[in-house]
């Protein structure tokens, strides 16, 4: 292990080489820690959405059941209509309290139909996030199996030259 450092340390191709391989090891530990955080983020805020849309699944349910009571309100107040001049001012006003209602529903409507937009395309970015960072661990494995495949053969190739060198040392003390 000494050896290998030092001929690292003495021969700058290998320094290079450890070098780039220090450098994308940390690139790729970077991109999986952003991709994770990524994650996170987007499960936060799918979690965070799935909650306010419940709340407004419960509140529309709400609201329609406040039209439902209203309609029958209103029912009545026709009836008595007939009978009251002061009931067709409560009429009136019952009236644009439904408007309201109505208006605010359809604002709700529209909020939740974009809340459900939002959702699909942070499920899409979330799928295509899984995906890169599948291929990127596959990529990483390939690279490290690569190193490792040059290193071995480093290792050999050093061997037969210090084998050559020992032998032709030899070959001149005997001459």
């Amino acid at each position: 292990m000494e050896n290998i450092v030092e001929q690292i340390g003495n021969d700058p191709v290998l320094m290079i080489g450890a070098a780039i391989g220090v450098v994308l090891i940390l690139f790729v530990v970077l991109v999986v820690i952003v991709a994770s955080m990524r994650i996170k983020t987007y499960k936060d805020r799918f979690v965070a959405t799935k909650i306010d849309n419940e709340e407004k699944e419960k509140r529309i349910v709400s609201l329609q059941e406040e039209l439902q009571t209203i309609r029958i309100k209103n029912a009545q107040n026709e009836q008595e209509l007939l009978r009251f001049d002061e009931t067709k001012k409560r009429l009136s006003h019952t009236e644009e309290s439904l408007q309201k209602t109505q208006q605010e529903l359809s604002k709700t409507q529209s909020s939740l139909a974009q809340t459900q937009a939002q959702l699909e395309s942070l499920q899409a970015q979330h799928r295509a996030l899984e995906e890169a960072h599948e291929g990127l661990k596959l990529r990483f494995e390939d690279i490290s199996d690569e190193n490792n495949k040059l290193r071995v053969n480093n290792a050999r190739l050093l061997m037969k030259l210090e084998t050559e060198e020992r032998f032709s040392q030899q070959e001149r003390r005997g001459e």
